[in-house]
């Protein structure tokens, strides 16, 4: 598909909005998996949009910078949510089931020739950061990052049906860079808003990945 100039700088926004909402939380959860986490999400979207650029300047079609971004937001939403389900107790599931998850994503898109398990794993894995994030906000009393992540949430279901369909017209295409736009907009300023409450990690000046 050709796509227009337009249309390919537009889909750096969300990359900088979510990159905006990486920023905030990263200081906010201190937990160094939510760093890692958080910067391989927003890799993997610059990466295509790179590629999406690259191609509206009919550029060479350099297929794995797409690709790439299935294996970075799988395994990016897999380290923030093990890390961000401890965030406020300390309390974490093992790391060895998400590391697993993840891996067995890896490994069955490599089996079978296509990114369609990481899709899986990136979904199951952003919806717990979702979830968790909005309870977090709950918890804080910060009730419009409540609905801002729950916007987020739905908006990432919605941006997958969009995604699935066979027929991308450049009309459609605009529809969701637009919904993507608002949708991670809504997560950074969620995020903002959330870590204007007290930090859920009392007094904690050091990373360790066993908190």
């Amino acid at each position: 598909m050709e796509y227009p100039l337009s249309l390919a700088l537009v889909d750096f926004l969300p990359v900088i909005a979510m990159a905006v909402g990486v920023a905030l939380l990263v200081p906010y959860a201190r937990h160094p998996a939510v760093a890692a986490g958080g910067w391989l999400t927003v890799l993997g979207g610059a990466l295509k949009a790179v590629w999406k650029l690259i191609m509206a300047i009919r550029g060479p079609d350099l297929v794995w910078l797409a690709e790439a971004q299935f294996f970075l937001l799988g395994i990016g939403f897999t380290l923030m949510a093990w890390a961000l389900l401890g965030t406020g107790s300390g309390r974490r599931p093992p790391a060895w089931a998400f590391a697993g998850f993840a891996l067995l994503g890896v490994a069955a898109a490599i089996a079978v020739m296509d990114t369609w398990p990481m899709l899986i794993v990136t979904t199951v894995s952003a919806t717990l950061v979702g979830i968790r994030l909005l309870l977090l906000s709950r918890r804080a009393g910060a009730a419009a990052a409540v609905y801002l992540f729950g916007f987020n949430l739905l908006g990432t279901y919605v941006m997958g049906l969009l995604a699935s369909r066979p027929e991308q017209t450049i009309a459609l295409q605009w529809a969701e860079e637009i919904l993507n736009t608002l949708n991670w907009s809504a997560f950074a300023l969620g995020v903002w808003l959330l870590t204007r409450t007290k930090s859920p990690v009392a007094h904690s000046r050091r990373f360790t990945w066993s908190r």
